[in-house]
């Protein structure tokens, strides 16, 4: 063979080699300085970030499983603060997944938004086993008188005494000593009129009794 031949089964392995050499060479290169390390630093943020947020949640469910009463956005966040000072809508988030993790999971208890606050409240379809267990404590329900005195209080407030007398046409006072006692309506001012005759409007505690947010989530007059 002359040196003007080419031996074309050199030249396919020589042509083979090349590649193996430059990728062996790009392997035995070390990686750029920093990238690694900002990776791994970055990695646990990111783990130490869904950690706090974790706890965070965990606190709120704690406080709301502990409390008997609907606890405010404010009250949340203030405790939740002392762990970690989170967005209000961060916040707002978690109490959402936790409501969501409720209904996910079929809890037997909810989180519901009820007199301008959270409260965990078990569900509707549980209440006949919950009477069983307290089947021994005295309950008195309102009255027709109390009840229409209370719906009128609760779509016409403020309303003074006279107001109310007026609309029902009998006189009120013993039915409005009682609502007062059981803390579902209470004396918010007077109104500016000969006399200054006491304004009367409904109460959180009359939100969280009829699991409502506000008084915006009164059923509409028909």
């Amino acid at each position: 063979m002359t040196q003007k031949e080419i031996n074309l089964f050199d030249l396919e392995i020589a042509n083979e080699a090349v590649p193996n050499k430059a990728t062996k060479l790009i392997a035995e290169q070390p990686s750029l300085p920093g990238i690694a390390e900002n990776q791994e630093s970055a990695k646990r943020e990111l783990q130490q970030d869904k950690f706090m947020k974790q706890h965070a949640k965990k606190i709120i469910e704690a406080v709301l499983f502990a409390s008997d009463q609907p606890l405010s956005f404010n009250k949340i966040r203030e405790i939740v603060d002392t762990f970690q000072q989170l967005k209000p809508s961060q916040l707002r988030n978690l109490i959402l997944e936790l409501q969501q993790d409720y209904l996910s999971q079929q809890r037997a208890f909810r989180l519901e938004e009820i007199a301008e606050g959270f409260l965990i409240r078990t569900c509707e379809e549980y209440a006949p086993f919950i009477d069983t267990l307290f089947h021994n404590k005295r309950t008195e329900k309102l009255s027709q008188a109390s009840a229409e005195v209370l719906a009128i209080i609760a779509y016409k407030h403020p309303i003074t005494r006279p107001q109310i007398e007026a609309i029902r046409g009998v006189d009120c006072s013993g039915v409005m000593q009682n609502l007062l006692e059981r803390q579902l309506i209470e004396a918010i001012g007077k109104l500016e009129a000969p006399g200054r005759p006491t304004l009367y409007g409904i109460t959180k505690h009359f939100l969280e009794h009829y699991g409502l947010r506000n008084l915006q989530d009164l059923p509409a007059i028909s």
